[in-house]
């Protein structure tokens, strides 16, 4: 599934546009319909629509939307943020027959404290995929309006939610909070990431019989992730398979007090197929190890140097999980970089891993396989900015991460996004599932023993990343619907996980 910027989606407009010979007006009304149809399946007792406009082409939707709801039968209103001076071209179109089909007009001063009938729908049409910078205070006092209303009514974005960089995801000033975005011709990167991702909703998507041809015109280096279009490869086991086909894991973590990091990654890695999965940490948490998964081969160690002779019996190792910082961490992960250099086996660093790339500046002897999985908290300290800096642009943050560290860069929140160079080229995966119990200790150790294990068994650094990240978390999803977000646990995704990969 493909994912665009708003300069693609203006090519892929134009282009559409050009091939039928027609000015746009009829992608306009095919935009309208589908938003109507979306609207009223979604919210099939609604009585009343109240739609926001202003002045772009987005508001052109919006009064047709208003224009086609008056003649389903159902009240309709515009409330107009913008005087009708202001309007041009197809916008002006859609004005007219929104005039002609008797819907009501109103302006925002005169709408302030209006009394609304139970069954309403907020339509916001305010601002399209044209978003630059803040909104204006006009339109900023709208938004602030329509987020009011939507602790009573349900509000449906045309396009995009007004106030979100359809390129980013970023909130510019007060943003709609939608509860469904039904959008238009192409899927927009913003809507899957950062507050998109949050204000967006339930999102529906219509490429208004725009054929295929003309998107295959416009390149997009964007996509929706999907764990699914490898299961075939996962499932691939031959009859006379053994241990030894499906790789070897070795998790180094869990420092004192942290010892149950180490272990849930481990534990992700076997139970995502790993053939052999080890576990380095300290000597206190090998007993508890073998009770939670007794699997997973445990060595406790006291030094750096304890660990080189069972570095050396893996193919990819997992280090961050419970790390710590202490002397004994560091020389850990100065060990594995060794390990690294001399065999180039593919490494994954994540949490205080990654802390200590930052302290002790060793990025210069950087693993040439490498995967890395910040937060943003993480992320802010690897590029020495802060967590608003790395927000308000994921997908720029991803690419400067990846180019400082040259690494396969999972860069995790809502809308995780994977980024990574092929064949020269930025592409950018972002995960659509998942879910606000996912915040919580433990969840990105999962998520690392989970990508380990899929390159034990030989997915490229990625895929498995791709792969990982979309499974752990539909799993966590499926958990979800059984305890519920609040109680979810990591242990509950890794079963979760296991019965998604269940079946062929």
């Amino acid at each position: 599934m493909k994912l665009y910027t708003a300069e693609q989606t203006k090519k892929i407009d134009n282009l559409a546009i050009k091939e039928k010979g027609s000015s746009g007006f009829s992608l306009m009304q095919k935009a309208a319909e589908f938003s109507l149809d979306v609207l009223i399946r979604e919210f099939n007792y609604v009585e009343e629509v109240i739609v926001f406009c202003s002045k772009g082409k987005n508001s052109g939707d919006g009064f047709l939307v208003a224009a086609y709801a008056k003649e389903f039968g159902l009240k309709s209103t515009v409330v107009m943020c913008n005087p009708e001076k202001d309007l041009q071209g197809v916008q002006r179109k859609a004005f007219e027959d929104a005039k002609d089909s008797k819907v009501k007009f109103i302006s925002f001063r005169a709408f302030k404290n209006s009394q609304l009938s139970k069954n309403t729908v907020i339509v916001d049409s305010l601002i399209g995929i044209g978003l630059k910078g803040e909104p204006r205070k006009k339109i900023e006092s709208a938004i602030s309006e329509i987020n009011k209303l939507s602790i009573k009514y349900p509000v449906l974005s045309l396009d995009i939610p007004s106030g979100i960089c359809s390129n980013s995801g970023s909130s510019k000033g007060l943003s709609v909070e939608a509860d469904v975005t039904a959008t238009f011709i192409a899927r927009k990167r913003g809507l899957y990431t950062s507050t998109g991702r949050r204000n967006s909703g339930d999102i529906f998507c219509s490429d208004l019989d725009v054929s295929k041809g003309i998107f295959n015109k416009v390149k997009s280096d964007c996509f929706e992730i999907s764990f699914e279009k490898y299961l075939p490869t996962l499932f691939s086991r031959q009859d006379n398979a053994h241990k030894g086909n499906f790789g070897h894991v070795c998790v180094v973590g869990g420092d004192h007090g942290y010892g149950g990091a180490g272990i849930l990654a481990s534990k992700a890695a076997m139970n995502v197929g790993s053939g052999l999965t080890s576990l380095i940490t300290r000597p206190e948490h090998v007993t508890a190890s073998l009770t939670s998964c007794p699997e997973v081969m445990v060595n406790g160690v006291n030094s750096g140097q304890d660990s080189e002779e069972l570095l050396k019996n893996c193919n990819v190792i997992a280090i961050g999980p419970g790390l710590g910082q202490s002397a004994w961490s560091e020389q850990l992960l100065q060990r594995v970089y060794w390990e690294a250099e001399e065999r180039d086996v593919p490494v994954i660093m994540d949490a205080d891993a990654l802390n200590l790339l930052t302290k002790l500046k060793l990025s210069s002897k950087l693993p040439k396989n490498l995967v890395i999985t910040p937060h943003p908290g993480e992320a802010a300290r690897l590029l020495k900015t802060d967590v608003a800096d790395i927000e308000v642009d994921r997908f720029k943050s991803t690419l400067r991460l990846q180019e400082k560290f040259n690494a396969t860069v999972v860069l995790k929140g809502a809308g995780s996004i994977i980024g990574y160079k092929k064949n020269g080229n930025m592409n950018y995966g972002i995960c659509s599932a998942g879910n606000p119990g996912m915040a919580k200790g433990g969840m990105g150790d999962t998520l690392t023993g989970i990508i380990a294990g899929l390159i034990a068994q030989g997915f490229k650094l990625n895929e498995a990343s791709e792969i990982g990240v979309d499974l752990h978390s539909k799993a966590a999803d499926l958990a979800a619907m059984e305890v519920g977000e609040i109680g979810l646990t990591p242990t509950d995704v890794i079963y979760a996980m296991r019965e998604l990969v269940k079946y062929d």
